[in-house]
């Protein structure tokens, strides 16, 4: 199986995913990478309808896994399902009469494709599209080397003249490596500390960042590689030759320490490895400040374990015993992906980014007590049914009022408030709004305006934008804006 995705990663190829749409306007497509049973697993798609069959996996023994096989070396449509009837099937049970496969090959292995189904219109595909597809497949291949998904090539070796120090906005941590990150930064101003040296281990990508007080030499650099990749190796765990290592420095404030001892530790919790070294005078002893790095780990490890289940129970709030509703599901999974993107862009705080990416995805949880089924998708509701869908805010808060979440309930309640004061449920306006209500509001509407599952005609990223930016003042915040603009990349 697949490890589980943050929603960040998500976000990031269906964005890629989504030029399909966008460029060849192809009206279905899924992402599939290899698993680690030999499987191809769906990651991510759009198009595809209740009624229209879509592979959860592709078996190597799979028509479909053969098809990409044979045409591995580049795009490749099947216009005629008849020439090859073991496809024909598939093709039929998705109510599809076109394929188009673009492989990823990462070095000479094939670890992904891309299933593309028919274009708007009944077009065909020709020499363009292949062109256009084949450069939104290595565009693929870029953000899964990117997300350590796949094997990143390995930077060019630099010229002792050539290392200098990377400002830290260079390396970005995963959100569960931030705090250790930054106990280590704050280390490395210690008395009797010569560096800290954070190394993340991600699939084949290892990224190593080092706090300290003066430059390190490139020998020094090569001796904490080799140390780390012993004690991985003691620790049951293969990294990579440090060739294939990337580091980046970020100058300490601390006094400057002698570098003649590398203490470390290593620390592993779901896929994810990272290991800590401290490089100190010899003959010192720097246990305790390896346990207060191992005691950080942990308790940063308990919180995202608890995010992570008051997600699993915001899903079953959401859907609660067997209802399903997959478009309020894919809905609400989008706004809280945008809201939270827009949350860390603005620096908000763990305890607001959480609100704002629980509120994005409860903020229509209201619906499932009203007539969902015959009201959420009509564009132009008559007016009982408009009274009726108004009413969902409230119904939400008080839904999410008995969880005694902080916050949370008020943040759906007002996620239909406009700036200007005519929105609802309160007619709130400007910064009485709460923010999380806010950011909620503007991603929802991207979402309504570009998502080919919206129940509007989808527009263009660069048409929503134009939309959004011409009600800010009115409908929206003009602080927020910009910082959506930012996020989707428009």
């Amino acid at each position: 199986m697949l490890p589980p995705l943050d929603p960040e990663a998500v976000l990031r190829l269906k964005e890629v995913l989504y030029r399909f749409l966008e460029e060849l306007q192809t009206t279905k497509a899924a992402l599939y990478l290899l698993g680690d049973r030999g499987a191809l697993e769906l990651v991510e798609s759009y198009g595809f309808g209740r009624r229209e069959a879509i592979l959860a996996e592709v078996p190597p023994d799979h028509p479909l896994y053969h098809w990409v096989r044979r045409h591995r070396t580049a795009p490749a449509v099947l216009a005629d399902p008849a020439s090859e009837p073991a496809l024909a099937e598939v093709l039929r049970l998705s109510g599809s009469t076109t394929l188009l496969t673009v492989p990823l090959i990462s070095g000479d292995n094939l670890i992904g494709f891309v299933d593309a189904r028919d274009r708007a219109g009944r077009k065909s595909y020709g020499p363009e599209e292949l062109k256009r597809a084949k450069a939104i497949g290595e565009q693929l291949l870029s953000v899964l080397g990117e997300l350590g998904l796949v094997a990143a090539p390995p930077p060019p070796a630099p010229t002792p003249t050539e290392v200098k120090p990377q400002p830290s906005k260079a390396f970005k941590f995963p959100q569960a490596v931030e705090k250790l990150a930054g106990l280590c930064g704050a280390l490395a101003q210690a008395e009797g500390v010569g560096a800290v040296a954070v190394t993340v281990v991600e699939g084949a990508t290892v990224r190593s960042h080092l706090f300290t007080t003066t430059p390190l030499e490139g020998t020094e650099r090569e001796s904490i590689a080799r140390h780390q990749r012993e004690v991985a190796a003691q620790a049951g765990l293969t990294l990579p030759e440090a060739s294939r290592w990337s580091f980046t420095e970020r100058p300490s404030q601390g006094r400057e320490a002698r570098r003649e001892e590398i203490r470390t530790v290593v620390l592993s919790r779901d896929g994810l490895t990272v290991l800590v070294s401290l490089l100190t005078p010899a003959g010192s002893s720097p246990h305790a400040l390896l346990s207060a790095i191992s005691g950080v780990w942990e308790l940063s490890q308990r919180e995202q374990a608890l995010r992570r289940a008051v997600r699993n129970m915001a899903r079953v709030l959401l859907e609660p015993g067997d209802l399903s509703f997959p478009h309020l599901r894919q809905h609400s999974q989008a706004v809280s992906e945008l809201a939270q993107k827009m949350a860390q862009e603005l620096g908000l705080s763990e305890d607001e980014e959480e609100l704002v990416t629980l509120a994005g995805y409860l903020h229509d949880v209201g619906m499932r007590e009203l007539d969902y089924q015959r009201i959420y998708r009509l564009e132009k509701p008559p007016e009982m049914e408009r009274r009726l869908y108004q009413r969902h805010p409230v119904v939400g808060a008080r839904i999410l009022e008995e969880t005694a979440y902080p916050g949370l309930a008020e943040a759906v309640r007002h996620h239909h408030e406009r700036w200007d004061g005519s929105g609802y449920p309160q007619r709130l306006s400007g910064p009485a709004i709460p923010l999380a209500s806010r950011i909620v509001h503007l991603a929802e509407v991207y979402d309504v305006l570009t998502s080919p599952a919206s129940y509007k005609r989808p527009v263009s990223r660069e048409q929503a934008v134009q939309i959004i930016e011409k009600e800010a003042g009115k409908q929206f915040d003009p602080n927020l804006v910009p910082v959506l603009i930012k996020v989707v990349g428009a």
